[in-house]
């Protein structure tokens, strides 16, 4: 890594190892300066003057910094306080008598010499569980766990902690053990390239255990000083004389190979001019050109790796389809979109078993369990698309596939045949919010409040960080789904509507569901991205509440519409008679309450009262009061 970190490093071992850093990811030149302004923070600015780090807001009073004997970079305000540490704040290392909170997550650094985020991540979650996660990279969002504490109870005795097997120690330290034991075993996942780059495959240094990337036979490293990014083709379909070479196409062994979690992994086909001779290649696909049109076969490149618990593979490098079948791929392609995969009506209806296995109804469609050959799935059939029916649900897959976000399920790819229209999902296999407040035990109540702070990111996410402003339409518990760590995955995009840069309301018919739907809808007026922030407020309630926003058996009259009961329990200071059933919940009024506050907030009538969910997650995260909210039916909206 060129230039310069704020860092923090062993003093006392013969080899140099940074163990904390500011701006990781953000290095800075010669001439930079590490600064302790009068406004009381401690900056670090580059030799432009531009500010690259910093710990804290301004005017937060800070006196003095210090470096302690542990390690830990603290900030300290005049009488001694502590005001920020290091050690609440790790970046890819824990010190001894470094403690690791609830939700703490150390990232690796890139290689042994680029200090920046990796791609490995190590957390500790609400649930108590220690996991090793791979990342999207160059997001830090997690993709996939590939070692826990609860897959492997009895390695609880940790010294340090590695964030990856692809760390390492001061010369000085010794490792006494390896989780996972083989991490080039272990990294899997519905997508990215695992422990190495597409076209590679990854086995154990002998000495530290770490993974080393090798390419399959018939490519080459895409960047031999940083061969965790791939390997592409190292030769060319087509010969000097523009025809085909058939004759380079052979099976290969490997030894001692294995493909995991799959009996097969199969590339996406491709076409080949040689007339052209216009081969491109990238990391883990080619691209698409087209064919000759007086051949009368199409050349379809891919790789089988065949395997499950065998100890050979055989790479298959070539195989042919008939021009019928070259038709019919470039019609389903004729669709911009990035990392979708397209099927075939008939691939998905065998996937699901003819529709039979329902997932849930939606108000454009109905989703179904499925089962594709490297994954489980959830395919979303459409309903009959209306008047332009073609161009909202083109709209709606690109713009999904250019979501990424780790509170919003992944879409794998679609279908669009004749009048089918099919979205296939990344399967979410612990079911719906829905069914995991109302149809079990009350949920862990620290859980709930989790889940809820995933749902708002995902919507900030939609709403303020995507290329174009995305409505959801119909944020309802059983939109929401629940990952393998029970985290919130918001789905159905069915409804969205798009906004483009200089728009920020749309006219549209009504969308959504009884109960979540804003007021707005129902005066024949513009509406916002505030729609959906009334839907998130009522769904909050019923986290907050574990019941229903409309239930006729309770007890009493005045329960049945949860909005109101919840604003009368407030106004009347009695909030404990809402989560009275929870002892969790009933230990942590303060937090009940100011989650209530920022629900009727977001209920508001009137949609200029309702927060943004930027503002939303603010008043949920920070240790902070939140304004007293007006009664929400008492706006008589004029517009």
């Amino acid at each position: 890594m060129d230039g310069f970190l704020l860092s923090i490093w062993f003093d006392k071992i013969p080899e140099k190892t940074v163990v904390w850093s500011a701006n990781r990811n953000d290095p800075v030149e010669k001439g930079s300066v590490v600064e302790l302004t009068t406004d009381g923070n401690l900056v670090v600015k580059d030799q432009k003057g531009r500010q690259v780090w910093s710990p804290i807001s301004a005017d937060t009073g800070i006196s003095y910094a210090a470096l302690l004997d542990t390690g830990n970079l603290v900030l300290a305000s005049q009488d001694n306080t502590i005001l920020w540490q290091s050690f609440e704040n790790p970046t890819d290392t824990l010190l001894p008598t470094q403690t690791m909170k609830l939700d703490t997550q150390v990232i690796a650094h890139y290689t042994e010499t680029n200090y920046s985020s990796g791609q490995y991540k190590f957390m500790l979650q609400r649930d108590g569980n220690l996991l090793l996660y791979t990342t999207n990279f160059p997001s830090n969002d997690a993709v996939a766990p590939y070692w826990s504490t609860q897959d492997s109870i009895d390695n609880m005795r940790i010294r340090r902690v590695l964030s990856t097997s692809g760390g390492r120690w001061p010369k000085a330290w010794t490792a006494l053990s390896f989780q996972p034991s083989n991490i080039c075993k272990r990294i899997g996942g519905g997508y990215g390239g695992g422990a190495c780059g597409y076209n590679s495959y990854c086995r154990l240094s002998d000495a530290e255990q770490r993974p080393i990337c090798q390419c399959i036979p018939g490519y080459t490293f895409i960047d031999p000083n940083d061969i965790r990014k791939g390997c592409r083709l190292n030769f060319s379909f087509c010969d000097d004389e523009g025809s085909q070479q058939t004759n380079l196409f052979k099976i290969v062994m490997m030894p001692s190979a294995d493909w995991f979690d799959s009996s097969y992994e199969q590339f996406e086909g491709v076409t080949e001019d040689c007339s052209s001779r216009s081969t491109e290649n990238s990391a883990g696909s080619e691209k698409s050109v087209n064919g000759n049109k007086d051949q009368s076969t199409l050349i379809r490149v891919g790789s089988v790796l065949l395997g499950g618990s065998m100890l050979l593979n055989l790479l298959l490098l070539l195989f042919y389809r008939s021009k019928k079948k070259q038709a019919m791929v470039q019609s389903q392609k004729l669709m911009p979109s990035l990392y979708l995969e397209t099927f075939t009506y008939s691939e998905l209806e065998k996937a699901t078993n003819g529709f039979k296995d329902e997932l849930g109804h939606g108000a454009f469609g109905t989703a179904y369990k499925g089962d594709l050959a490297t994954e489980p799935a959830a395919v979303k059939k459409l309903d009959k698309m209306e008047r332009h029916g073609e161009q909202e649900f083109k709209a709606e897959v690109t713009a999904i596939g250019r979501t990424n976000h780790k509170n919003l399920v992944h879409l794998l790819g679609y279908c669009s045949e004749g009048q089918n229209r099919l979205l296939v999902y990344k399967y979410m296999r612990n079911g719906s919010l829905a069914k995991f407040l109302f149809e079990n035990s009350i949920p862990n109540w620290y859980e709930r409040t989790r889940i809820a702070l995933g749902i708002a990111e995902g919507l900030c996410y939609l709403h303020e960080q995507c290329s174009s402003r995305i409505l959801h339409c119909d944020i309802k518990p059983e939109n929401i789904l629940l990952d393998d760590t029970f985290s919130a995955r918001i789905s159905d995009f069915g409804l969205l509507k798009l906004l483009k840069n200089d728009q920020s309301r749309t006219t549209t018919a009504i969308r959504g569901t009884k109960g979540y739907v804003a007021p707005e809808w129902f005066k024949n007026v513009a509406i916002t991205i505030k729609v959906d922030v009334y839907s998130f407020g009522t769904l909050l309630l019923e986290v907050i509440c574990c019941r229903k926003n409309f239930e006729q058996d309770v007890e009493e009259e005045e329960e049945m519409i949860l909005a109101d009961w919840v604003y009368d329990c407030y106004k009347s200071g009695t909030l404990h008679c809402l989560v009275e059933k929870d002892e969790e919940a009933m230990k942590d009024m303060k937090k009940v309450k100011k989650f209530v506050m920022i629900a009727i907030w977001c209920i508001q009538e009137d949609p200029s009262l309702r927060p943004m969910m930027k503002e939303v997650i603010q008043m949920m995260e920070a240790p902070v009061e939140v304004p007293v909210p007006p009664d929400p039916n008492s706006f008589l909206s004029s517009i």
